[in-house]
């Protein structure tokens, strides 16, 4: 490969010259170069320092969450899981109903009934765009 030849000619090139070597090519020196301080440190060899320290007193900052995804559930919230229920167990209910022979008409708007209470259920206990965790403070999802 002509691109690799060329890569080794610079960086003999430039290691002559005492010229920096391109970071394409210094990945892999580093990267052992970094495994065989890792192995001293790991034996004792040479004490561990922290590297990229500007300043003593400087803290790692924590990272940064979201309060309102540990939050408590509310009322709205249980209601709009039993709207869920209602939907499950009563689109189950159809699908049993549905193919059993001689049923009762009642029986089978009960069920759907039932059905279109959890959905419209839903849409009377849903939150609105401001309790989403999930959004910031442009609608955007996190």
């Amino acid at each position: 490969m002509a691109n690799r030849a060329q890569r080794r000619a610079n960086g003999k090139a430039a290691r002559r010259t005492g010229e920096a070597i391109p970071e394409a090519s210094r990945s892999a020196t580093d990267q052992a170069l970094f495994n065989r301080q890792a192995d001293r440190v790991a034996e004792g060899q040479i004490e561990w320092t922290p590297g990229r320290v500007t300043a003593a007193d400087e803290s790692v900052p924590s990272p940064v969450t979201n309060p309102q995804l540990k939050r408590r559930r509310t009322w709205r919230d249980w209601l709009r899981l039993s709207s869920w229920i209602l939907i499950v167990v009563s689109a189950v209910v159809f699908l049993v109903v549905m193919w059993i022979p001689n049923l009762p008409l009642w029986a089978i708007i009960t069920v759907s009934a039932a059905f279109a209470l959890g959905v419209l259920s839903l849409f009377l206990v849903r939150g609105g765009n401001t309790d989403n965790p999930y959004l910031d403070a442009n609608g955007t999802a996190i």
